[in-house]
């Protein structure tokens, strides 16, 4: 009675650091998904284009932080990066395999699908593969933060080329979008 106990010192720049890399988080995809829309939409002039690659995107940062969740890898400053990276990636799969749908349906080619995989899905799941075992390296670091970031980027270049070459095909098939 007659005292005050206040949490004060590192444990409170901790927290106050955590629940800003959680909100920045936060915002910074949303703003990457929303870039990526436009970006897209303009690229190939048909706001279709950018809903296939939001969808696919989408799809793959959520899986991201899915993984997390399951796996109990906790939200900071190294594991926040990861969903950036996954924009990244994620973004990279999807133009090289729209282009290479795009190029082969401008020229006329009786299934620019079937030739969009075998250009461009050769070069994703190559990529995908060499980048993602790179960094699965980290894995056996015993510095938790490197070994969760090598587990998440590797998890994420997985995902990406898997929808980039899966989900992506499916929906372009589905909304057959006009560039």
């Amino acid at each position: 009675e007659g005292y005050s106990v206040e949490v004060t010192g590192i444990v409170m720049v901790e927290r106050a650091l955590n629940d800003l890399v959680v909100r920045s988080q936060l915002v910074s995809v949303a703003c990457s998904l929303l870039l990526v829309f436009v970006i897209l939409s303009l690229t190939y002039r048909s706001p279709m284009a950018g809903l296939l690659g939001l969808i696919t995107l989408s799809i793959t940062v959520g899986v991201n932080f899915a993984i997390m969740g399951f796996t109990g890898i906790k939200l900071n400053i190294g594991t926040a990066l990861v969903a950036s990276i996954a924009v990244g990636t994620g973004i990279d799969y999807i133009i090289h395999f729209l282009a290479a749908y795009h190029r082969e349906s401008a020229l006329g080619v009786p299934d620019p699908m079937e030739m969009a995989f075998r250009t461009s899905g050769k070069a994703i799941i190559l990529n995908a593969a060499s980048v993602g075992l790179g960094f699965l390296v980290l894995a056996a670091s015993e510095f938790a933060l490197l070994s969760n970031l090598g587990i998440l980027i590797s998890a994420a270049m997985g995902v990406s080329a898997v929808s980039s070459l899966t989900l992506l095909p499916f929906l372009i098939k589905l909304l057959k979008p006009k560039f």
